[in-house]
This record gives structure tokens, sequence and C-alpha cells, in this order.
């Protein structure tokens, strides 16, 4: 090492740090250009020898050394790489020199212009806020330049290197102890480096006019580095896992580059925004035709790439409806290979949610609440001489390719307006992009206004960054900040056990301060009442026809693993999915081979079990199973019963994963109804006949064959029992399945508490005569009230029903002629029956939702806490 001694002008405002490698030549080049800057404050250059084989290098440097004591220090090392030999001359220069401000890294075969050090520094003294200054790269030997223009961006920096590692790097940002990466030998240290200054929360500026001059060769380190290039980036991508996540890079997305522009008609302005719930830019016409022909003419600025033109009303009604961000996501999804995509409504009276989707063009454009136009088809008509094709619109059967979705639900209470839109979307895009084809600025995107080439192409393609993540397919365009997101996926929505469990531990859920959020698998319609309404604050459909596929040769311990699960189209669920903190599948069996690519992006994974199936050679298979064989994707198992908890530990899933959520009746009932209903049984029934209720689904695990001989039995016999049968087939093939008897009987689906509870008061016996089940929410909702429980003993039924105390069991392999005695019994001995109803609602009444989801919610509270927002942001490069 050669260090002069202090002198009293030995006090440098700026260090150049060269590492120098096999470049004993070339170094001279660089060294001279430093000791010709023009500045009015002092520079001192330090030299690293890293461990170089040629003797040239030591004369060289030592030279130097000798020649400039006070400008020029020279250290030696042994070879360590690149990054090692910057980080020992930053190390060296931040303790021998606190008069340092900045240091600027010049590789030994590059160089600077005269004015360079002292224009960079400018800016560092004009910007405060700035903590380094990169320049455009001009290249000479392979002759290139790349303009690196415009403002700084976080966004496009994860998707391409933008900084140069001849930057200006203040001071402060070495202090924090960013340094290069001495374990990366192939390149793309600085673009390392960088990144991680960002993720401390320091951001950089470019230089227009810098002076760095890159020495570009055909052969060097940097086309190695492309060799080695998706090595590197995997690389990268697990180094800065937080800073590179999907969710980060949404919420970059907001800040730096929002990916819609919507045009509000009945506002007549733009706002500028990824989420829709979040403020965004608003601009005015006249802005936004400046900005999106400026994003056109050059590669320094950036403009939304998707145009939505709609009304502020009907987003305000599509959010209170609860699908505004599925809808936005699903529309970018279907004009990946359309030109145009369109929403449309129609109201619902019977609280169905129901999604029709088209791509004929059919004239359902015409009607719609909201138009997207594809950023490659806006881009062409744009610039097109002739505006024929695009016009067409204004005709059913019109030219470009549309993808149209139509929307049945239930009209948002004071959202009547906001839904029913009184002038189309088409008509108003129209008319704006005339006025866009008209602008005065359209004539400069035909022209070349800057020497360098496009540094930058990904400036014109952000939406892009988040969805390479997803092999392409939209994200889901929601930013969460402090708030706790849960999603449960449920194959479908109508009525049964599953849904209601879902629904409850959501309401028990959110009642300690999680955000529930619905997604439907297998279907493109849902029951969605008021109580869902109030529960989950968004709707969504995956609308992937393969999900529910089933023709697989795989299976684990005889039960099929779906096709979809080992193979299907993920990106575009993860796409829909990535946001959530934590997801729950309740029984979709495809989506277990989703689970560990979402546990990969930090979501926690819970899987939701209530019972396995039997096959009709009395084989139990199902989601358990399914679960089982996919345990090390989910973080957590819960299970509707303790007998199904103890399956689980003893199939190989341990202690810790497993928690009990068990059921409770589906519905909260005040108390007031309960004692009123309790009372009214306590008088005399006298004569009349005993009521027997079966509720649920006609399908064949339920028993219906079972049930039609025991209502025919009870009728041949002369019983004097009145049967109610209500429900409907929701998993058999259709009403060809249920007996003949039972079809005369047959009532609609009972679903709102109002109905339930009005069946329960009425009957006597509720009859399940089940193949197999989990824990039924219809015992216990029937046991609260006092109703008496023939059931199969099968599933967990046995841990809520003592047989002839709070209820029945019955032989699950005869169960018909047990079921009749018992209601002979009944008939005849009102006593026996007013014990039974006393027990079975002493022992039901006090189980709830909130008890039973209390240790979820533990668990979910300390493996999902909420993070502060200025945590978050440190973690994530700054973005609150």
């Amino acid at each position: 090492m050669h260090a002069p001694a202090l002198s009293l002008n030995d006090h440098p405002t700026v260090a150049v740090i060269t590492p120098i490698y096999k470049h004993s030549v070339l170094v001279s080049e660089a060294v001279e250009s430093v000791l010709t800057q023009e500045t009015n404050f002092p520079i001192h250059i330090v030299l690293v020898n890293d461990g170089c084989m040629h003797a040239e290098t030591e004369a060289v440097c030592l030279d130097y050394a000798l020649t400039y004591p006070e400008q020029v220090t020279y250290l030696r090392k042994a070879n360590g790489g690149l990054s090692s030999a910057r980080n020992h001359g930053i190390d060296y220069t931040l303790k021998r020199w606190p008069s340092v401000e900045a240091i600027y890294l010049l590789d030994a075969d590059n160089r600077l212009r005269p004015k360079a050090i002292k224009r960079a520094m400018t800016i560092l003294f004009e910007h405060p806020e700035c903590d380094w200054v990169y320049p455009n790269v001009d290249m000479f030997g392979l002759n290139w330049a790349g303009d690196y223009g415009g403002d700084y961006s976080l966004l496009v920096h994860t998707a391409m290197n933008i900084c140069e590692a001849g930057s200006m790097i203040r001071r402060r940002v070495l202090e924090r102890g960013v340094r290069f990466d001495e374990a990366m030998r192939l390149g793309y240290e600085d673009w390392d480096f960088f990144l991680c200054a960002a993720e401390e929360g320091f951001r950089g500026r470019n230089l227009d006019t810098f002076g760095f001059r890159y020495r570009k060769r055909p052969e060097s380190m940097l086309a190695d580095s492309h060799r080695d290039d998706e090595e590197i980036k995997g690389s990268l991508l697990r180094k800065h896992k937080a800073l590179i996540s999907p969710r980060n890079l949404v919420r970059l997305e907001q800040e730096e580059a929002p990916r819609y522009a919507f045009y509000l008609t009945d506002e007549q302005s733009y706002v500028l925004t990824v989420d829709p719930n979040l403020d965004g830019r608003r601009l005015s016409r006249d802005h936004y035709e400046r900005l999106l022909w400026a994003f056109w003419t050059s590669g320094r600025f950036h403009a939304p790439a998707f145009l939505v033109v709609t009304t502020r009303v009907a987003l305000e009604g599509l959010k209170a409806a609860g699908v505004l961000h599925w809808l936005l996501w699903r529309l970018e999804d279907g004009v990946r290979d359309r030109h145009i995509a369109t929403a449309s409504f129609k109201e619902a009276v019977d609280g169905r949610y129901t999604v029709r989707e088209s791509t004929k063009n059919d004239g359902y454009h015409l009607n719609s609440l909201l138009l997207m136009i594809s950023p490659s088809c806006f881009a062409d008509v744009l610039r097109d001489k002739l505006s024929l094709w695009i016009d067409s619109l204004v005709r059913p059967t019109c030219d470009p390719l549309q993808f149209n979705i139509e929307l049945e639900c239930p009209v948002p209470n004071g959202h009547e307006g906001g839904l029913r839109c009184s002038s189309a979307p088409v008509y108003m895009f129209l008319a704006l992009l005339h006025e866009l084809r008209a602008s005065a600025y359209r004539s400069a995107s035909q022209r070349l206004w800057d020497w360098r080439s496009n540094g930058i192409p990904e400036r014109h393609h952000t939406h892009n960054v988040v969805r390479r993540s997803f092999g392409g397919a939209p994200a889901y365009p929601r930013i969460t900040s402090s708030d706790r997101h849960i999603g449960f996926m449920l194959p479908l929505v109508e009525f049964g056990g599953v849904e209601k469990v879902a629904l409850h531990t959501a309401a028990a859920l959110r009642a300690r301060g999680w955000i529930p959020h619905l997604v439907v698998l297998e279907r493109a319609s849902a029951v969605f009442s008021d109580e869902w309404r109030q529960t989950f604050e968004t709707i969504n459909f995956l609308m992937d026809e393969s999900i529910s596929t089933w023709n697989n040769q795989s299976s684990y311990h005889g039960t099929v693993i779906p096709a979809w699960a080992q193979n299907g189209k993920h990106a575009r669920a993860l796409g829909l999915l990535y946001w959530m903190d934590a997801v729950v599948n309740c029984h979709g069996a495809a989506l277990h081979g989703l689970m560990g690519q979402l546990r990969r992006l930090n979501v926690k994974t819970i899987a939701s079990l209530h019972l396995n199936d039997i096959t009709e050679h009395g084989r139990a298979v199902g989601n358990p199973y399914l679960t089982v064989a996919y345990e090390h994707a989910y973080d957590l198992v819960t299970t509707c019963s303790l007998q199904l908890a103890n399956w689980c530990h003893g199939m190989g899933i341990p202690e810790e994963k497993i928690i009990p959520v068990v059921n409770a009746p589906g519905y909260p009932l005040p108390n007031a109804a309960i004692d009123r209903i309790l009372e009214q049984r306590r008088k005399p029934s006298g004569d009349r006949p005993l009521r027997a209720l079966f509720l649920g689904r006609l399908d064949r695990q339920k028993g219906c064959d079972r049930l039609a001989a025991v209502v025919f039995a009870s009728k041949q016999q002369g019983l004097p029992v009145q049967w109610r049968i209500v429900g409907k087939a929701v998993v058999s093939e259709g009403e060809d399945q249920i007996p003949p008897e039972l079809k005369p009987l047959i009532e609609p689906p009972a679903t709102t508490p109002e109905e339930l509870t009005s069946l329960y008061e009425w009957a006597d016996v509720l009859v399940m005569l089940s193949y197999y089940e989990g824990l039924p929410l219809t015992v216990l909702e029937a046991m609260r009230l006092g109703v008496a429980v023939v059931a199969t003993d099968v599933g967990a039924v046995g841990e809520v029903i003592r047989d002839s105390e709070t209820g029945f069991l019955l032989d699950p392999g005869n169960p018909e002629a047990g079921c009749i005695d018992i209601l002979r019994r009944l008939q005849g001995d009102q006593e026996e029956r007013g014990r039974i109803c006393r027990n079975a609602a002493a022992f039901a009444r006090p189980i709830d939702w909130q008890s039973r989801s209390r240790d979820l919610a533990d668990w979910l509270d300390e493996h999902a806490p909420i993070q502060p927002a200025a945590d978050r942001a440190a973690k994530t490069g700054g973005i609150p």
C-alpha cells in the first residue's frame, strides 16, 4: 500500500475509486480523465489493485501515487473480485477522509469528460433528497449511446439494470452499510448494489449531461454476465425477495407507474391509479393528452397502459357490489387476446351473483358500464391514418374483437343510478379517441428527438413487470397496507355446510380485525345473500373451466388428484390471490396444487377440512387425503371436529399444524327467540301427528334413498307422521336421482335465518340418514331449538349427540328400521320427547362461532400480524 501523509489540503470532497484487474494499460486513461476534472473542490483518487497478475499494473499505479501524492492513493490486496475491490476502496475512504461527501466508482477501462464530477456534485447539492446520480451510457469502441433519462423508477429498476456502477454516490448511502456483494462474481453486482440502496429507502437521479464514457468491447465481463443472465437474475430475485415480491411491485406501480387511466365521463377528468380504492393522480383532458403523446414520443415518460372509460357512480356501484377489483382483473385478462373488453350489468332479483362471458360481437358493448382497450390496440388506433375500423364500434357487429362480461347481481342500496348507465362508454371513448388523434402533439411522435437510443424500454411496459411473476397473467389491482386480508376459496357457494362454515369463520375473523374475501373456484354463479355481503368485502370468480377436471391417473391413497392441481393454469390464480395475507382452502380439491406457490409469496395457507367422502364401495376418499398429500404446502389445517383432527394427526400431519374449529350452529339467533320457541315446546302437542323434517342437499351422501324408504314405511304402517322435505340436489346429476317417493314432498331450499328458524320451530324431529358426514351444522341448529335429531352414527355426529340423551344415533349399516322405531316411540311418548328437547338445547345453546374460532384467530394474529406501514415500507423500498 502506498498512502501519502495527510497535508493541510488533504480534505477531498469527492473520492474516485478505481479497481484494477488486467487493465494495466487502460488505467492510465481513467486516471488522467479524473486528474483533469474541472472542479472547484478537491478530488482524491483511490487505486485498488485487486491482485492483478500484470507487473505493469503495479508500476503504473506506483508512478501515479508517487507523482501525485496528494491526489492519488494506491492500495494493494489479494484478488477477491470486482465487488471486493470496490468495497475495499469504499471502506478505506470512509475511514480516512471524513470530508468526503460522495464517492464515484470509475472502472479502470472507462473515462470521464472534464466536467463530469462537477456536474454530478451539482445535482447532489441542488437536490438534497437525491442519494446517487447515475449517467446515460455513452459507449466508445463499439459505439452505442443509451438514454436512461426520466424520473428514477424503482419498479423499472427491479426489471432491468438502469444504474451504471459509474455513479456519484452520496456518503450517507455507504455509511448505512450498503456495499457490493462479494459473492457475486458473474456480473450485475452494480444492479444488486443499487437495489440494496433502494431497499434502504435511498433513491437515484439521472444526469443527462453527466459525461461518462463506457468502453465497450465484444468480449468483456458484461458479455459474460449476459450469458449467465438467468442464473444471475435468479440469484437477485432470491436476495431481494421482499422488494421484488408481487405485492410490493404493485405498490411501486401505484406510486410510479399506474396501469389504469380511468376517464370518468360524469366528471370529465382522468384518474391514474392501480387500485380504484385509492385516489390516484387526477388529470384534466388536456394534461392527459400531453402526457400520452409524450409517452409515445420519448422513452423518458410513462402513461398508463390501459384506458378505462366509465363513470364515477358506476365505479362506486361496482365497488359496493364487491366486484370492482375482480372485474378489472378479469377484463385485463380477457383483453390480452382481444381489442376491447366491456362490462355490463343486469339486476338480479334472487340475491344470486352470476357472471356471463362472451367473445361474440353481439352488441353487448353498446350497453356496457365500463370499456377497456388493450394497450397495443390503443397505440395502433392512435397512430392509424384512418379510423373506420375503430369507428365500427357504434355497430352491434363491429370489427374490433371483443371480450364482454355481463354481471347479474342485486343492486347495492343507494347505487341504483350508478349501475344503470344512461350513455354507454363506447360513444365517449370514440369521442376521446378522435380528440387525441387530432392533437397537435401527435406529429411529434413521428420524429426522433434524441440522438441516444432508448435505454429503458421497460418504461413503456411497466404493467408487465409484476405480470412476469404470473407468466404474463394480470395482477389483481389491490394494494394493502396495515389491513389484513384473508381469502376463503370455495368450489361453489349454494347453501351447503362447507359454505356456511366458511361464512361464519369469516365473520368471526372479521370481528377480530381481518377483512375476508370470497373466491369461487368452479362456478360462475353464487348465492350471495345480505349476510354474505356483510361478511365478505369482495366476491371473485376464478373463471377457469379446467379447474374442476378430475381426469387424471395420479391418485393418493385412492383419491384422484385433480389434473389442475398438477398442471393447471396456476399463473392466473396466483395473480388473483397473491395480495392476500392468508387463504383458506375450503374443499377446493384442485387448489391444493397452488398452495405451495402461495406460500412462496408469503401468503399463509390454511386447509379447512370437513369430512371424508365415502365411495359406493365404502372406501374413504376426498379432500382430507389430498390435504395430507399436499401437507407441506400448508401452514395450518383446521378441522370441523375433534375426530377429524385426530384422523389428520394419525395420517402424519404434525399436531402443531392442526387447529380444530369445531362447528357451531350455522346462524346466530337471539336468546329471546330461543326462549320463545323452547317455551312453546313445553306445551302439550295433543293428538297432532309427529312433525318430521329433512333439511339439506338432496344428494346421495345425505341418504335420500334411505329417507325415501323411511317415508314410504311410515305411510305404509300408518304412523301419524307429517313430513317436510326441504332442499334440492346440488352435487348429483340432477333431480333424476331423487327417489320418486320424495318428489311430491320437496319444498324449495331454506337459506335465510328466518326461514330456517321457522322450520325448526315447526319440527319435532330432524331426520338425517347420511352415508357420511362431518359435523352437520343442521344438527346443532336443530338441537339449539329443542328438535330431537335422529341421525346415522357417521362422521363426528357422535361428538354432539349422546344416544337417547341429546338425540338418537342409528346404525349406519341399516338405519331405516331403527328410524321407524324411534319415530313411533317419540310419537307415543311426549315426556321422552320433552326430555330430549331440554337436553339437546342445553348442550347446543352455548356454542357459537366466536369461541369456536378463537384458536384460529389467535394463530393468525401470531403468524400474520399487522405490520406497521413504516416497517413494511423499510423492507420494500420505502413505499408505505
